[in-house]
């Protein structure tokens, strides 16, 4: 009887396991597959100097990033806000941001990996045409404010790719010298798509010019223009991106829908340039007379001064003389998160 109670007790013992789910077999849990996160990205924005103007304001709403399956005249593609304190669309004057400051607009915005064929950074209220508004964008020209237009308020600032790093940064660098033109007669002011660069792992470069250079002789007085601060007096650096053909012609900044007048076929736009500055303190209060580039992509470049850039403008071709003197230009390596210096001698 006790053999027989005992077999019984098994028996009901693994009945209860099989109804319970139980299995004489050992079972190996599936391993969880962490998701890859999706990438944070943050943009900030910066100013490269303009000549001429003292400020220029524009209000900033939105970055739109658009998929090759997204039309690009609709709201479709993905939408980051860019607010201000008061949760309203962004005012900003882009001046305040030079010689390496930015502003950070987005930060760590959730944005999936991958090819996108636009960026467009969306502005709100600014004019479309000279008459218009300047309450929501202007600029200050000559101590006057005069409206800013963008074209249908969106900057289309091309193809942007977001890798799989978890944390990414990039910024928007308004290149003014080359985006920003003066309309309608002086009128009013165009800031274009033009000359506005996304970048994102970068080094900078500075460096003085040597100020007999500053009116170099010539034979037919091009250099002649006194060097006067915050003023067109026509001495600026030259910046051009990758390896240089020897038969290359380099030239100044020219909008293409605009410089309709005739240009050498081998011309080289720069990727950027600058007008001399004077610091009084700079060079152990002996003062300089400096340039500066931020947020430049690591690479190739070649650097060149023109002491005859006078007629130097966005918009037209001017044929200005680059490097003048004609042996003022130097080959140089950007490399990441690292301020390059070159200085122009006057030997």
């Amino acid at each position: 009887m006790r053999s027989l109670s005992h077999a019984l007790l098994s028996a009901l013992a693994v009945i209860l396991l099989i109804s319970c789910g139980g299995s004489s077999e050992s079972v190996t849990p599936k391993p969880v597959v962490p998701e890859s996160p999706t990438p944070l990205i943050s943009f900030a924005i910066a100013d490269a100097p303009a000549d001429s103007v003292t400020e220029v304001w524009v209000t900033l709403s939105s970055i739109t990033l658009k998929s090759a399956s997204d039309d690009d005249d609709d709201d479709s593609g993905i939408t980051l806000p860019i607010l201000g304190d008061d949760e309203l669309p962004l005012l900003i004057n882009l001046m305040d941001y030079q010689n390496g400051e930015e502003f950070m607009i987005i930060d760590n915005a959730e944005v999936p990996s991958g090819n996108y064929t636009n960026l467009i950074l969306n502005t709100s209220g600014c004019a479309q045409n000279p008459n218009g508004s300047d309450q929501d964008c202007w600029v200050i020209d000559s101590d006057t404010r005069k409206p800013l237009k963008t074209p249908s308020n969106k900057l289309r600032l091309g193809e942007f790719n977001v890798s799989d790093e978890a944390q990414q940064k990039y910024t928007i660098e308004v290149s003014l010298r080359s985006s920003l033109t003066s309309t309608a007669g002086g009128a009013a002011f165009n800031l274009k798509p033009h000359g506005i660069r996304i970048v994102g792992i970068v080094g900078s470069l500075s460096g003085t010019v040597d100020v007999n250079l500053l009116n170099a002789a010539t034979d037919d007085d091009r250099c002649d223009e006194v060097f006067v601060a915050n003023t067109n007096h026509g001495k600026v650096v030259y910046l051009y991106q990758g390896d240089i053909a020897e038969d290359s012609v380099l030239v100044d900044e020219f909008d293409p829908d605009f410089a309709l007048n005739e240009r050498p076929e081998n011309a080289i736009s720069p990727y950027a340039s600058d007008s001399l500055s004077y610091d009084a303190e700079a060079n152990d209060g002996a003062g300089a007379y400096q340039f500066n580039f931020s947020h430049l992509p690591v690479g190739e470049y070649t650097v060149a001064f023109s002491c005859s850039a006078l007629d130097d403008s966005a918009k037209e071709y001017d044929a200005i003389m680059i490097a003048d003197p004609t042996e003022k230009k130097h080959t140089i390596t950007i490399e990441a998160n690292t301020d390059k210096v070159q200085n122009f001698t006057a030997n």
